[in-house]
């Protein structure tokens, strides 16, 4: 981020302190020092103020800024929305799995749609991710997991690969396969061994 720097040059050629910039803006002088250090980014009002302090344009004070800007309020809220829903669906397909075993070797029919009812939030959800990961332009699995931690993915998007990508998603697939069957065959087995 340049702000902070922008900041810094603006309050030194006013010759102002951090506390004389804090008491014109409404802060503290820790608020001052966190946004010219970059640990935290003024909100809009406190942007207007500097813009009108320096005697400046906000294009001019943010300038650099405006796409790290753009990616915060774009990314905020998101990142949960991604990481929730990303938890429920595997949630549900563990719940589907699991309980294939006693169903299966039960004969009651009518339990047999359980496992197909517990799979409709994992199907749901899988396309919300889906969704969400297209509107944020992620592909693959890095820049997903940076996303989620509210990262930025512009450096990762760099490093993009169409072979890699589809290998990437193509063993993703397979060892979530692998251990979904898995699981379903231990729940038969441990089903059988109960309910003999």
């Amino acid at each position: 981020m340049k702000l902070g720097k922008q900041i810094k040059k603006y309050r030194n050629v006013l010759d102002y302190s951090q506390e004389q910039l804090a008491e014109k803006t409404f802060v503290s002088r820790q608020t001052i020092s966190n946004w010219e250090t970059d640990k935290s980014y003024p909100d809009i009002q406190s942007l207007l103020l500097l813009s009108s302090i320096f005697d400046t344009s906000l294009d001019e004070l943010v300038k650099g800024d405006l796409q790290i800007m753009k990616n915060e309020i774009q990314n905020d809220g998101s990142n949960r929305k991604l990481n929730l829903y990303s938890w429920i669906m595997v949630f549900s397909f563990l719940l589907t799995a699991v309980s294939m075993g006693p169903i299966i070797l039960s004969d009651n029919l009518v339990l047999m749609c359980i496992p197909f009812l517990l799979l409709i939030p994992a199907l749901y959800f899988s396309s919300r991710v889906e969704k969400l990961k297209k509107s944020s332009d992620l592909i693959t699995y890095s820049e997903i997991l940076a996303y989620i931690q509210g990262e930025s993915v512009d450096e990762l998007r760099k490093y993009r690969n169409k072979t890699s990508n589809f290998f990437e998603k193509f063993a993703i697939v397979s060892i979530f396969l692998i251990v979904f069957v898995g699981i379903c065959f231990i729940s038969i087995w441990l089903a059988k061994i109960f309910m003999s």
